[in-house]
């Protein structure tokens, strides 16, 4: 598997020339143009599908891309505006969880994976699966509104997902039953959370049906008593963010290395893939689009330093410990 993240002097020679050499050389130099422009357009016309597909010589083709749903916004925005530059390119761009996009790309039923976690080894032997990180993403435990809590501690959460704390009144909070929302095995947001935040205990709880960041949220807000876990880029009022022992979601807090709800946003491509395909990942990290993940509540990849950057290259390291088994 691959990841991707002496000087010379010219001299000019001074010529003496007439003015009469002079309009001769620009006439032979004209005449070579003209006659080279048609023999590229006779080649053109002879060739089917001269020019790359397309009248006006841009990129064509179809790119499906299959996921995560925590990436799905920036994705999708920014297939909108890669289509814009290159209207000859098809794109699909559809959810599913990160487990699904990366059995999607390594079985060839999509041209891009994206997802919250490495791609382990042992599950995704194929060697020419390389990994294309294209931003940071944050994410938070979410509450129902009438849950006035600010935080919760990494033992209490522990406690709610393994059904260890039944009541809200255990942790402060109202006189209601606790309703942990838990994603399904395809979610990469599952396995970071399970990981980073449950240190790798078993969640159990009222499971989602399927793999949806949205659908989190919808059932945290339509749920008396709820708590779920979803990226910050997609929280609305309908729902109440809170705390990890005190620090909430920010760039701050990452930077100083005192949040650890986060991770990597993954690409993952087969090596040898269409043109249209390359040139929308090397989209992905133009300042266009490094722009618009900013706006949408993504961090690049650059906003992560220090004591976060040392965790960040401890995931890279040790990246298996995050496959769903």
């Amino acid at each position: 598997m691959r990841t991707l993240s002496g000087d010379q002097s010219v001299t000019e020679a001074t010529y003496q020339v007439t003015g009469a050499s002079i309009v001769e050389r620009l006439q032979r130099s004209t005449l070579f143009l003209t006659l080279l422009s048609l023999a590229l357009l006779l080649v053109g016309c002879a060739i089917p599908g001269g020019g790359n597909g397309t009248t006006n010589g841009d990129l064509s083709g179809h790119i499906h891309i299959v996921g995560s749903t925590a990436l799905l916004p920036l994705v999708a925005k920014a297939a909108d505006q890669f289509r814009q530059h290159h209207p000859g390119v098809k794109m699909d761009v559809e959810g599913g969880g990160s487990i699904t996009g990366l059995k999607a790309v390594t079985t060839h039923q999509a041209d891009i994976g994206d997802s919250d976690i490495y791609a382990d080894p042992a599950l995704y032997p194929d060697p020419n699966l390389t990994d294309h990180i294209v931003c940071v993403n944050m994410f938070t435990l979410i509450v129902d509104p009438h849950i006035t809590l600010s935080s919760l501690t990494t033992q209490q959460i522990i406690a709610i997902f393994t059904r260890k704390g039944a009541n809200w009144n255990v942790f402060g909070g109202p006189d209601l039953p606790v309703v942990p929302i838990i994603r399904p095995a395809t979610s990469g947001t599952r396995a970071l959370f399970r990981k980073y935040v449950l240190g790798g205990a078993a969640e159990s709880g009222h499971p989602l049906t399927t793999d949806s960041s949205t659908g989190v949220i919808n059932a945290v807000a339509h749920t008396p008593g709820a708590i779920g876990y979803v990226t910050t880029v997609l929280v609305n009022p309908t729902v109440r963010r809170i705390g990890i022992d005190g620090v909430t979601a920010t760039v701050q807090s990452i930077k100083a290395g005192r949040y650890k709800f986060w991770g990597y946003e993954h690409m993952y491509t087969l090596e040898n893939g269409s043109n249209a395909t390359t040139a929308f990942l090397d989209f992905m990290l133009t300042a266009e689009a490094q722009q618009l993940a900013q706006k949408l509540g993504y961090l690049p990849v650059s906003a992560i330093a220090g004591t976060a950057a040392q965790a960040g290259a401890k995931r890279l390291l040790f990246s298996s410990v995050l496959a769903v088994h």
